[in-house]
């Protein structure tokens, strides 16, 4: 298999199947934001190893859950103890857009069987990947996917992505009854088998929330978008606050 078969398979964005639409046409720019500084790769750390969709070594995606094992750390002096571990956030349960006019509900989500990431069915909802980092967690990027569209059911949840704008917001519902807001800092299209992985599902560097669902041309002889829209986004308040 290709090495651009096997990432648009560990994405798991290629499960839209949908009819080819005037989507593309007449849309925005295909960049806003500083791409470069929301998608850079942050350092990484022992103790929070990588979890992405899937695991082929051709990828070279970095360290997995498998494959890391942190080294024990010289005795500390005696002193006080550590600050506890901040809980870790609620369970996202929803997601308002009112630039793109969306109010949708969120999944849980993992892995399907071939390794791919899973994506609600129904294209009215959107999926949180699960394995990866919380919304909200202190370190790391968070991941939300959902469809653009659909032959049997029409538009998507995340239809007018590709139309967000730096500086819109982004409102998360938690299970707890809390919400958290996130501003939107850059937004690009990525070819299917430039997709940056590693930079997407990471648990290091400044808390994050990455939106993506499918883009650009249709090509009919697969059924599917070439393209995923992206959109990365911070914390409008510190998430301590």
């Amino acid at each position: 298999m290709t090495r651009p078969a096997l990432v648009s398979l560990l994405t798991g964005l290629l499960l839209l199947v949908g009819a080819p639409t005037a989507w593309h046409l007449g849309q925005p720019a295909d960049t806003v934001g500083d791409v470069a500084a929301a998608s850079a790769t942050p350092e990484p750390r022992p103790d929070r190893p990588v979890s992405v969709p899937g695991s082929d070594p051709e990828l070279d995606l970095g360290p997995t859950d498998e494959h890391l094992v942190p080294e024990l750390a010289p005795t500390a002096p005696a002193g006080p103890p550590p600050d506890p571990e901040p809980a870790a956030p609620a369970v996202p349960t929803g997601v308002s857009i009112p630039a793109i006019d969306v109010d949708a509900p969120i999944d849980r989500v993992g892995l399907e069987d071939d390794g791919g990431m899973e994506i609600p069915h129904d294209i009215r909802r959107i999926g949180w990947y699960e394995p990866g980092v919380e919304v909200g967690a202190a370190e790391g990027t968070a991941v939300l996917s959902g469809h653009v569209d659909s032959r049997e059911q029409g538009r998507g949840a995340f239809w007018g992505l590709r139309e967000l704008d730096v500086d819109d917001l982004v409102t998360v519902d938690h299970e707890d009854g809390t919400s958290s807001e996130w501003r939107v800092v850059a937004r690009t299209v990525y070819s299917k088998d430039e997709l940056p992985i590693a930079d997407i599902f990471t648990r290091f560097g400044d808390p994050g929330l990455v939106l993506i669902t499918c883009g650009g041309a249709f090509d009919d002889s697969i059924g599917h978008y070439e393209d995923n829209v992206v959109v990365y986004t911070e914390p409008a308040e510190p998430l301590d606050a």
